[in-house]
C-alpha cells in the first residue's frame, strides 16, 4: 500500500492544482491512492470512532465529520486557500487548518498520506512550497498531534522551518560584466546559475524536546471547534 500511495502522491504533486481545491479535491486524492487497494473505504467518510495511535487522543466522532468538514473548507474557500499571505502568516494559518483537518480524520485509513498530498498542493498554490525531502515523518506526526489537541504552535514552527522561499530571479540585463562572466562560466560547467536563487527559510528549526506534553483531548471531537 505504501508504494502505491507514494507513486500516487508523486503523480498528484506533478499535476496542476485545481483553481478551487476544496474537499472534493482531497476526496479525489484519497480515492486515487486507495481505490484499487481498499475500495470499500477509499474516499468515503468513516462511520466508526477512532483515536490517534499510541496516544488515546480521540478524533472527531463520525456524526460530526460532515459538519466539521463543511466548516473547515468554508474557511479555506473564504481565505482563497491561504494565498496572498507572507510565509510566517501562511505557516500559522496552515497549521491551524491542518490541525482541524487532522482532528476530523475523515477516513478510516490513509489520512496522513492524503492530507500531506493535499497540503502540499495548497502550499504550492499559495507560493510557499514545502521541502518534503527535509521533513521527518515522526516529527511531523508529533507536531500534527499537538495541533489535533488544539496547540498549533509546534506545527506552525515546523512548517515554517520547511518552507521553500523563492528569491526573485533577476533579468540577465541587470547583471554587470563580472556577474555575466561568472554566469557564463557556470553554464559552461553545466550549472544553472539561477538554481541558487531558491532558499530554505527557518533555520532555527524547533526540536521535539522543546514541545510541551500532549493533552488527552482533541479539538472538535464532539462537534465543537476550539
Amino acid at each position: 500500500m505504501n508504494d502505491v500511495a507514494s507513486i500516487t502522491m508523486a503523480e498528484v504533486r506533478a499535476e496542476p492544482v485545481p483553481d478551487r481545491p476544496g474537499y472534493g479535491y482531497l476526496q479525489s486524492i484519497h480515492e486515487r491512492m486507495f481505490g484499487d487497494l481498499v475500495p470499500g473505504i477509499a474516499g468515503r467518510i468513516r462511520d466508526v470512532d477512532v483515536q490517534a495511535t499510541g496516544t488515546g487522543i480521540p478524533y472527531c466522532r463520525p456524526e460530526y465529520i460532515d459538519a466539521n468538514l463543511a466548516t473547515l473548507f468554508g474557511k479555506l474557500e473564504r481565505e482563497d486557500y491561504l494565498t496572498g499571505l507572507d510565509a510566517d502568516t501562511f505557516a500559522d494559518r496552515l497549521a491551524d487548518r491542518w490541525g482541524e483537518l487532522s482532528a476530523i480524520h475523515p477516513y478510516r485509513d490513509g489520512n496522513t498520506r492524503s492530507q500531506s498530498t493535499y497540503v502540499s498542493a495548497i502550499a504550492e498554490r499559495a507560493g510557499h512550497p514545502i521541502d518534503w525531502e527535509r521533513v521527518d515523518v515522526d516529527e511531523l506526526r508529533t507536531a500534527r498531534l499537538y495541533a489535533v489537541a488544539g496547540n498549533d504552535r509546534p506545527l506552525a514552527d515546523y512548517l515554517r522551518a520547511h518552507l521553500v522561499e523563492s528569491v526573485p530571479v533577476r533579468d540577465e540585463r541587470e547583471f554587470d560584466a563580472f556577474e555575466r562572466r561568472d554566469r557564463d562560466m557556470m553554464r559552461t560547467a553545466g550549472i544553472d546559475p539561477d538554481a541558487r536563487q531558491t532558499e530554505h527559510r527557518g533555520t532555527n528549526e524547533p526540536t521535539m524536546e522543546q514541545w510541551p506534553s500532549l493533552p488527552e483531548q482533541s479539538r472538535g471531537h464532539d462537534g465543537m471547534e476550539r
